[in-house]
């Protein structure tokens, strides 16, 4: 006989296969987050020689860096990685010796707007001497170490240098918010 009522199940069955699923629901999320983990460590691991991985960008050698008078304008190319995603990225900086002789790397983004400074103009010094870089957008001035002279409280972003190889590199995704200030 053909029988449409539905087969029933027990007790034990019911919660033995409920069981089965959650621990396969579990078993399947610690999996795939270890699986996300593992790429993330081994993808932002620093080789034991040879370039930083990747957001980090080559400003040229050490040596001839550390040479630099004055502030100069250092263009670089990178790579930006965000887990799984990599595109390329260009951009600049500019470089200067600090007080202590150090490299200092300032990010030429305006602490106000983000717009890029450029260099002030010898009729905007006349007036302001203390004034090397100039914000276009609205005005803001900074001096040669980055530091706020005009229209903002801040400073320029710095960026810290990390020596390897003979070269320097900076982490383009980590300016240090007004260091120049």
């Amino acid at each position: 006989m053909d029988r449409k009522v539905p087969h029933t199940i027990t007790r034990r069955a019911f919660l033995g296969t409920t069981a089965k699923l959650a621990i396969g629901a579990a078993a399947l999320l610690a999996g795939s987050t270890g699986l996300f983990y593992y790429g993330a460590v081994t993808h932002r691991k620093s080789p034991a020689a040879g370039p930083p991985p990747g957001n980090y960008a080559r400003l040229g050698a050490a040596a001839d860096l550390e040479r630099l008078r004055g502030v100069t304008r250092v263009d670089y190319e990178a790579e930006y990685i965000d887990a799984w995603y990599t595109k390329p990225a260009k951009g600049f900086v500019y470089i200067a010796a600090g007080e202590d002789g150090k490299l200092l790397i300032l990010s030429p983004a305006c602490s106000h707007l983000g717009c890029s400074v450029v260099p002030a103009t010898e009729a905007q010094r006349a007036g302001r001497p203390e004034t090397y870089f100039w914000c276009p957008c609205h005005g803001a001035e900074f001096d040669a170490a980055g530091g706020a002279t005009f229209a903002v409280e801040r400073g320029l972003d710095t960026f810290e240098p990390v020596f390897l190889d003979g070269s320097v590199y900076i982490d383009i995704m980590k300016p240090i918010p007004g260091a120049g200030a």
